[in-house]
């Protein structure tokens, strides 16, 4: 029952992405099939990656579990529901307002009565009261709403008491007085000339991830803030990026023994402990925060450490709004713990850091982004929160840090542990291969094309990778010109071009007289060999 078990779990293991199509050698491909150690494609060599293949669920469990059991309290925050750790990608759709151009009509300015509604004719109107009208004393505003019932008012001189007019009609005119005081001059209005005006007009964007526990300006700001290649926008280039830098960056087969190929009890064990070390010292995740409010956060961290951060240990969380909501004010910060005087932090005034791998100065009200694990001294921008090794964008902001340095999950391996090339996995065991500069688990030091042990036996490296000698003379061997018999790869030869001959007089010789030119001057016609411009004439002549 067991063995039916595990039988079913690779199954189902290599069930996923069966059959899709390669992204990079479209038809030449007939479909994904996982090979069974390598984590590549059997037909086409290339990765699950580059195959179109569906893997936010795989990807999304691949970090869960990547974060599982650990005690990184602001890790624990943002990916536990329910006490279950969980990862979602955080895909969000923002709305960016786009300015477009409409016609709006602007209002005088003297007419102009601000905090109100008005409306107002084209033409001019009488200074004599309307029947039912209203009137009122010398430099009374008169604004006559159209839907106000037809009863008459009399404002008191002076109040600027609004008349009603009778339904349906608006009226602005001088005020009237009894007949022996002079009557004030009637007040014309133009007709104001209509201008064009900004309106905007919402589109939505799609990030396959952004930032999370941050408003949306704030993430929208980062994004752009990112090189437009890497922005992962629904879709794109950007999008391709990120999928295949979740695969390369994060190997599941590096945190999960059972994604591991015939590991021995003893290497599960040291893997484990791999594992619960680089959770306990090394894995986070980035914030996003503002230069300026990490002085406040260093005097918290000097005061009370880390448990001094808002919600999810993340800096600024939980202080204004909804738990971890920035918001888009920015509060003067002044010296540690007290709003409003003197900025002072360990990397200078307020505001004054400086980025920790281009050197860079981080401006006020610009995001950069924060790795706990670091320390509270140090900020990055977005485009430089980048893995040492491979200087790629650190997928979703997932980091291990060591001696200083921000490494990719890959990487971070990679300075612990050696890694077969073969396989991609890393090695525990104390006994493996070195060969051709890399480093081979001793039962993966195979052909690339028939994984026949290659022990004691020839290879060829044929595009870094080790292939046996009957693979190499049936796939990857040149053919002599002259014989065209494929060439050994022992054997020597004599390339020019895309032409190739055996280095022996019988093949490399002239094509008119057949002298050997092995160590002498020739010429080249369409892949015929000379040896005199007498020759070239005969030939030509022939």
């Amino acid at each position: 029952m067991e063995i039916e078990k595990e039988v079913k779990k690779i199954t189902l293991g290599h069930e996923i992405g069966a059959g899709a199509a390669c992204l990079k050698c479209k038809d030449k491909c007939e479909g994904f099939e996982l090979h069974f150690w390598r984590k590549i494609c059997r037909n086409c060599k290339c990765g699950v990656e580059d195959h179109d293949v569906q893997l936010e669920t795989e990807e999304n469990k691949k970090v869960g579990k990547l974060f599982e059991d650990t005690k990184y309290t602001g890790l624990i925050a943002k990916l536990k529901r329910d006490g279950i750790p969980s990862y979602k990608g955080n895909q969000v759709t923002i709305c960016i307002p786009e300015a477009t151009i409409s016609t709006a009509t602007p209002v005088p300015a003297a007419s102009f009565i601000p905090g109100s509604s008005q409306t107002s004719t084209p033409s001019a109107h009488s200074a004599h009261s309307q029947p039912g009208g209203a009137t009122a004393a010398p430099g009374a505003a008169i604004h006559s709403p159209s839907a106000a019932p037809a009863t008459s008012h009399t404002a008191a001189p002076g109040t600027g008491r609004t008349a009603a007019s009778a339904p349906g009609h608006s009226v602005v005119s001088s005020a009237a007085i009894p007949a022996k005081v002079p009557v004030a001059a009637t007040t014309v209005v133009q007709v104001p000339t209509p201008v064009p005006a900004k309106t905007d007009v919402v589109k939505s964007v799609t990030y396959e991830w952004a930032p999370p526990g941050v408003n949306q300006s704030l993430a929208l700001r980062y994004m752009e803030l990112l090189p437009p290649e890497r922005r992962p926008i629904a879709g794109t280039t950007g999008a391709d990026y990120r999928k295949k830098q979740m695969a390369k960056q994060l190997p599941d087969h590096d945190q999960d023994p059972e994604r591991c190929h015939e590991l021995s009890p003893g290497e599960v064990k040291q893997m484990q402990q791999y594992v619960r070390k680089y959770k306990d010292e090394a894995l986070g995740i980035g914030d996003i925060t503002l230069p300026e409010e990490m002085g406040q956060q260093a005097g918290m961290a000097g005061e009370s450490g880390p448990q001094g951060l808002g919600a999810g240990g993340k800096p600024g969380a939980g202080t204004t709004g909804m738990p971890g909501d920035k918001g888009d004010a920015i509060a003067t910060m002044g010296r540690v713990g007290t709003p409003g005087a003197a900025g002072t932090s360990p990397a200078g005034p307020v505001g004054n850091f400086s980025c920790h791998r281009c050197q860079l100065p981080m401006k006020k009200g610009e995001p950069a982004v924060f790795a706990e694990r670091a320390g509270y001294d140090k900020l990055w921008h977005p485009a430089c929160f980048v893995c040492y090794t491979c200087t790629e964008l650190l997928v979703d902001m997932i980091y291990f840090w060591k001696k200083g340095q921000l490494y990719c999950g890959r990487h971070y391996g990679d300075s612990e542990k050696p890694r077969c090339a073969g396989c991609d996995e890393l090695i525990f065991s104390n006994e493996y291969t070195q060969a051709e500069g890399h480093n081979w688990h001793l039962k993966h030091f195979c052909c690339f094309d028939c994984d026949c042990v290659l022990a004691g036996e020839t290879y060829v490296m044929e595009n870094e990778k080790p292939v046996c000698k009957p693979c190499y003379m049936k796939i990857h061997a040149v053919c002599c010109t002259a014989c065209q018999n494929p060439i050994e790869p022992e054997a020597q030869r004599v390339s020019y071009g895309e032409y190739h001959w055996h280095a022996e007089p019988q093949c490399f010789q002239c094509s008119c007289c057949s002298k050997c030119l092995v160590g002498q001057r020739f010429m080249a016609m369409q892949g015929m060999l000379l040896c005199s411009m007498e020759c070239k004439k005969k030939i030509a002549a022939s």
